[in-house]
């Protein structure tokens, strides 16, 4: 983790610690899936993942939370990744009834990791939600994968209701990796969920433009279907 990120995540846990306890908002939630899948490209190698994550609210707007995954990324000899922990810190504000802006730092960690190459990085994002229907958001690295090579990232989600029960969602995103090798990808995913009390079920379907060096492979950056269980507490 750089200087900046550890700056980042202290500065947001001192002005958690300032707010009312009795103002926090505790969640978790436990994710079962045939398949992870971020930005388009599979972390688990198109096998089963279990997710487990937490996060703290504050009427302030802030949040802080942790996030890990089971993963399986080989990126050849002696290179090998299983986990992955993600901790991130942000802040969201209303600023009319329907509009909301948004800042985060997210650290991805991958423990246990072998080989020469340190994969944690940092991840600093600003986002715009409309009625909690779509979302846009642009992501910066400084150090993608540790590497001294900036990523961008834009993305757009949307979610609407679907007659009584379900949800339809969608995504369309843009990785831009020109700072090396000139080189960059499409994503995008069309799914439903369906919400039952604590839990929900979601089927989705993922697909990329192609693979990136680095950040993907032909056969982690194809397309699939993607069924996951979500129970929160």
């Amino acid at each position: 983790m750089t200087s900046v990120a550890r700056s980042t995540l202290a500065a947001a846990a001192l002005a958690s610690l300032a707010l009312p306890v009795d103002a926090a908002e505790f969640s978790g939630y436990l994710t079962l899936t045939t398949d992870y899948v971020w930005r388009g490209v599979t972390q688990s190698d198109g096998d089963p993942a279990a997710q487990l994550g937490g996060e703290v609210s504050f009427q302030s707007g802030v949040y802080a939370g942790l996030w890990g995954s089971t993963i399986d990324i080989d990126n050849g000899p002696d290179r090998q990744r299983d986990a992955e922990v993600i901790y991130y810190l942000g802040y969201g504000f209303d600023v009319s009834s329907h509009w909301t802006l948004g800042a985060s730092a997210v650290v991805y960690t991958y423990p246990g990791q072998t080989g020469s190459i340190d994969y944690n990085y940092e991840e600093y994002a600003v986002s715009v939600n409309y009625d909690d229907r779509v979302w846009l958001e642009y992501a910066y690295s400084p150090e993608y994968y540790g590497f001294d090579i900036e990523s961008h990232n834009v993305e757009v989600i949307t979610e609407w209701p679907a007659g009584e029960y379900l949800v339809v969602g969608a995504a369309v995103g843009y990785f831009d990796f020109s700072d090396f090798l000139d080189d960059s990808y499409a994503y995008w995913d069309l799914g439903v969920t369906w919400p039952i009390s604590r839990f929900s079920i979601d089927l989705r379907y993922h697909d990329t433009s192609g693979p990136v060096l680095i950040v993907s492979t032909p056969d982690r950056c194809d397309e699939r279907v993607v069924l996951s269980l979500r129970v929160a507490f």
